[in-house]
């Protein structure tokens, strides 16, 4: 590798080592935690041309998915969210609107692989890339919604393409009194994801942030043989 080739790359890590710093410094008010990075990760291995997530809010899956899109110099991100308060909304979560397009411009060119799209999942169907690589659903939590995202979404991933959804182990602690307090009801994310492990899709849950799980949307995997 020549000294030209060196310098360019450590130019272009330490630009993104002070995004990832900035970061820090941002208010997210969001639930997702260090789980995030998951998402940043899964970008950086898998290079997505289109990713698409559910549910914004302030910004803080969305930073992450932007900046790895942009370190990978390939793929844009979808980002739905109506951008305002519902049942579901993080703290201070109301209008998010103008918060989320500040979040954005502290990450540099990473914003402009975003589209935001303004809407709730429902109605904005054609809105959508024909073909996806990589999804993030955490948006409405109730179970017709979350139904309705996977439904949305599965038929548009290409093969190998992976799903990922927050808060599936919502009601798992139920018995602890910190997280005992926060049960609810209406929680449908659970409830999807026990469905779909018994229809045979692949579906992989790690235990933080209320539940980050992996499904791909193909009954039993892709097969590594071909068709």
């Amino acid at each position: 590798m020549s000294l030209i080739t060196l310098f360019k790359l450590a130019r272009h890590e330490t630009r993104f080592a002070w995004f990832r710093f900035r970061l820090h410094t941002l208010r997210f008010f969001s639930g997702l935690g260090d789980s995030g990075w998951l998402l940043h990760g899964l970008v950086r291995s898998q290079k997505p041309d289109v990713a698409v997530e559910i549910g914004s809010a302030h910004g803080y899956s969305t930073c992450l998915l932007a900046l790895a899109l942009e370190q990978n110099m390939r793929g844009h991100l979808w980002a739905i969210d109506p951008h305002e308060e519902n049942h579901w909304s993080d703290d201070n979560a109301r209008d998010t609107f103008d918060a989320i397009n500040r979040n954005l411009e502290a990450m540099g060119e990473a914003s402009r692989r975003v589209t935001i799209i303004r809407h709730r999942t429902k109605g904005a169907e054609h809105l959508l890339p024909a073909e996806i690589d990589l999804a993030f659903i955490d948006g409405d939590h109730g179970y017709e919604s979350v139904k309705h995202d996977w439904e949305c979404l599965r038929t548009r991933m290409r093969a190998f393409g992976i799903i990922v959804f927050h808060d599936t182990l919502w009601d798992r602690n139920h018995k602890d009194p910190y997280y005992a307090k926060w049960r609810r009801n209406n929680m449908g994310v659970p409830k999807l994801l026990e469905e779909l492990r018994l229809q045979g899709y692949p579906v992989v849950t790690i235990d933080q942030d209320w539940g980050i799980t992996l499904v791909q949307a193909t009954v039993h995997g892709e097969s590594f043989c071909g068709k």
